[in-house]
Order: structure tokens, then C-alpha cells, then sequence
């Protein structure tokens, strides 16, 4: 006769009781939790985040003897090993060793010197926008249907040969400045942004669809992008040189504490 799932559960709860039992007056001794004014802040805390209005004595209560269950699990459970080979466990604890190296080499903050030569050398990273100034005539798909495209080509032969057209008004504000390649992009999609400034100077193009409708486009000026100063550069640039000073001293650190150990390849 199989035993029933209930008396194998009682066996198991029986033979953890009797591990947990079996232990040296030393770490009977260890079973001392000292709950500090830090750990309570932290509770509280975390009482509060959790969305009560207000902090009543006993959510309070509840959540600090749930914290000292879990912190009593927790301590139990590394006495039986069960964090070793845990992958979970594993990146917590090298995410908290790369915070404490982070904490032991801080960062001063750049100087001007310092912030210009990361500029000089990643001057890729840091340029104005491409801006046009367009022409743009708009034939409506809603208005005209299949015929947009036929009536986009006979425009522009007009165009070309000196004519005025009728084109249809564009429902989004394009605006007769220059403009970015952000905004041209942002209005017209990815692809008729790459082949609007890539159009020579002064030439209509061929009709170009979309979801709208039909455009015909004509790029008068072209200004290129220009390296940003420091000003223009501002937090982003301050923010990407902390960011790589701070992964070169950590790279240091952790290459301090590898050249502790030996490695050596298992048979």
C-alpha cells in the first residue's frame, strides 16, 4: 500500500524539523535576529509605498513580522545551502558587488577641460540636426482616389516647365522654415525622410506615396549637421562622460579583484 500524500508531506516536515534541530550550541547561539531602526524605517517605508493613505499600527505590524519571517526563512535557508547554484541568487548578489564597487571609487565630476576632450573625441555623437527648407505640393488620396498619383505626374511637368498648379492643402503642419530631419521623418515616415534629403538641390521629385496621398518635393537648401559646443551638448554630455568614467573604474576594480584568484580548467 502506497502511503498517502498528507503522511509523506508530515515525513518531510518531520525530517526538515529534525536538520534544522540538529546544530551546534554555536549556531543555536546564531539564532539571534536583532531588528535595527534602519530595518523598521525601511518597513515603514515600504508600508507607505504600497499605497495606504495612512499607516495604521497594525499594516505596520503585519509587515514587520512579515519581514521577520522572511528573514528567518532566508537565514534558514542559506544554513541548508539552498542559495548555492541558484542563478536568481547569483545575479542579485554580483548586481550588489558592482554597486559596492561603485561606492567605494566615486566619480568627481568632470571639468570643462575634461568634457571637451570627450566631445573633441566623440564628436559623432554630439551633432546638430540636418535641416531643409522645402517646397511641398500635396495631392489628397481622400479627394482625388486613384486618380493622386496620375494627377501628381501631370504637376509635376508643369512644375518643370515653369507652370503654377493646384495641389491640395497637406493636413499636417509642415511649416515654410527649415526644417529638421526629425520633424520631416516624424511627419512623413522614415523612408520619405531618407528620400527627401536625398534629393539634389532645386530639382522636383518623382511623385512619392503615402498614406495620405501623393507629394511632390523640392529641397531648396540643405544645411548639414555642425558639432554641438559644450553648452549646446549639455547634460547628455556630462551624463556620457560620468557614464564611461565610471565603467573604466569599475572595469579597474573588478580586474583588481580577478588578479586575486587563480583559474584553473577542471579535469
Amino acid at each position: 500500500m502506497k502511503p498517502s500524500y498528507s503522511v509523506l508531506g508530515f515525513i518531510a516536515v518531520a525530517i526538515l524539523i529534525g536538520v534544522l534541530e540538529w546544530r551546534s550550541d554555536e549556531q543555536a547561539a546564531s539564532n539571534e535576529l536583532v531588528v535595527t531602526e534602519a530595518q523598521r524605517a525601511f518597513v515603514r517605508e515600504q508600508v507607505l509605498q504600497s499605497g495606504a493613505q495612512a499607516m495604521g499600527t497594525a499594516s505596520y505590524e503585519q509587515a514587520m513580522a512579515t519581514y521577520i519571517d522572511e528573514e528567518i526563512l532566508y537565514r534558514e535557508g542559506v544554513k541548508l545551502g539552498l542559495e548555492k547554484d541558484d542563478l536568481i541568487v547569483k545575479r542579485r548578489v554580483v548586481q550588489k558587488m558592482r554597486f559596492l564597487l561603485e561606492d567605494m571609487t566615486p566619480i568627481a565630476p568632470p571639468t570643462q577641460a575634461q568634457l571637451q576632450t570627450w566631445l573633441d573625441q566623440n564628436a559623432q555623437r554630439y551633432q546638430t540636426e540636418q535641416t531643409i527648407l522645402l517646397d511641398h505640393h500635396f495631392f489628397s488620396r481622400g479627394k482625388r482616389g486613384d486618380e493622386a498619383i496620375y494627377q501628381a505626374g501631370l504637376a509635376r511637368n508643369e512644375l518643370l516647365a515653369g507652370q503654377q498648379i493646384v495641389s491640395d492643402p497637406f493636413p499636417l503642419l509642415t511649416g515654410s522654415g527649415l526644417l529638421s530631419r526629425e520633424r520631416i521623418t516624424k511627419e512623413f515616415g522614415l523612408a520619405t525622410s531618407n528620400a527627401i534629403f536625398d534629393l539634389p538641390l532645386g530639382e522636383w521629385s518623382q511623385p512619392v506615396q503615402s498614406p495620405l496621398g501623393v507629394h511632390l518635393f523640392k529641397v531648396n537648401e540643405k544645411k548639414a549637421g555642425r558639432t554641438m559646443t559644450l553648452e549646446e551638448a549639455g547634460t547628455q554630455l556630462r551624463s556620457d562622460l560620468i557614464a564611461a568614467q565610471r565603467e573604466a573604474v569599475n572595469e579597474a576594480g573588478l580586474a583588481a579583484l580577478r588578479a586575486t584568484y587563480t583559474i584553473k580548467e577542471a579535469p
